[in-house]
């Protein structure tokens, strides 16, 4: 069976006119169905990652999209199918669906380029198009580049990738190159630089910064996390060469990567240790306090790039800091 975007288009069509008219003959105090598009998200996953189907569906609340899946299917000889269908959800105490629409393409590796000829004639028009490659098979596979090519915004997580060195420095040159690209083990970082940034509010910031000596970052798993490199990365964005960032690998048996936070000077030291997986103390001078340390899941990590369409200046400067490392 040929899988073309006419006929898919189609399908969607016929989808939001027999959603209506349940909605009509469903019940009297209906408002009926709103058809929600705000951009095009594609998602790029395995056959099998049934944790993205979930994310997907908690993402569409927020931002109701036309939701476009690429799966790529372990049969390496499977070939291109397509189905087109819509989630609907009705928002407490309101009495109208929300629906969004989804369209599902699956293919093997070696037909898994067929499924771009489609793309352009499915992409909702005149909206913003944002890719989250959750596959690093599908992120190494050739077809990655065009899919790339048709959105405004690419993320990935490096984390997750066999080199994440190498990942990021193939972010760094796409972001060189005016694309925009996001990293969600960089976004993982925000509540830690949230934490610093309170810290030195509580501080004469002019005098302690000219009597750093250095800074520490203490890690506790190996190889050393992309996390600290984003993290020293973006320490020397802020200090230069002047104080130099070192970083420690510790003996702390911890699920978490990054440990605690040291800021050296001749007479004084400030720390931020993780002490739980939501709790960080902070030691300055005399005083101590706690603060919870939020955790967030891919979803709600995914949410925050989706909430940035425009290029951002420090996460750049940490990429192409950290590509060095």
């Amino acid at each position: 069976m040929i899988v073309r975007p006419e006929g898919l288009l189609k399908d969607l069509s016929g989808l939001w006119t027999q959603l209506g008219k349940e909605e009509t003959e469903g019940s009297e105090r209906s408002a009926g169905v709103l058809r929600a598009v705000t951009m095009t998200f594609l998602l790029g996953v395995d056959e099998g990652d049934d944790a993205a189907n979930e994310a997907l569906a908690t993402l569409m609340h927020d931002r109701p999209s036309r939701a476009i899946v690429l799966k790529l299917m372990k049969d390496d000889n499977a070939e291109l199918t397509g189905r087109a269908f819509a989630q609907c959800w009705m928002p407490f105490g309101r009495r109208q669906q929300i629906c969004c629409e989804q369209i599902e393409l699956s293919a093997g590796a070696k037909h898994f380029e067929d499924t771009l000829s489609l793309l352009r004639g499915l992409v909702a028009p005149d909206l913003p198009v944002v890719f989250w490659c959750r596959s690093t098979k599908l992120f190494a596979h050739s077809s990655f580049a065009e899919l790339a090519a048709v959105s405004d915004k690419v993320i990935l997580d490096s984390r997750s990738h066999p080199d994440p060195l190498k990942t990021v420095q193939f972010v760094n040159s796409q972001l060189k190159a005016g694309k925009l690209y996001g990293d969600l083990t960089w976004t993982r970082l925000t509540r830690w630089r949230e934490t610093v940034a309170t810290v030195f509010d509580r501080l004469d910031c002019k005098t302690f910064f000219d009597c750093l000596s250095r800074t520490e970052i203490q890690y506790t798993h190996t190889p050393t996390p992309m996390a600290v490199g984003y993290l020293s990365a973006w320490f020397r964005s802020i200090f230069g060469d002047r104080v130099p960032v070192e970083k420690v690998l510790t003996a702390r048996d911890v699920p978490w990567q990054i440990s605690e936070i040291r800021f050296v000077t001749p007479k004084d030291e400030v720390t931020i240790d993780r002490m739980d997986k939501g709790l960080v103390e902070s030691h300055i001078r005399d005083f101590r306090t706690r603060s919870v340390f939020e955790v967030l899941d891919e979803t709600r990590l995914v949410a925050e790039e989706l909430a940035i369409l425009g290029r951002d200046p420090i996460f750049a400067k940490a990429v192409e800091l950290a590509s060095l490392s």
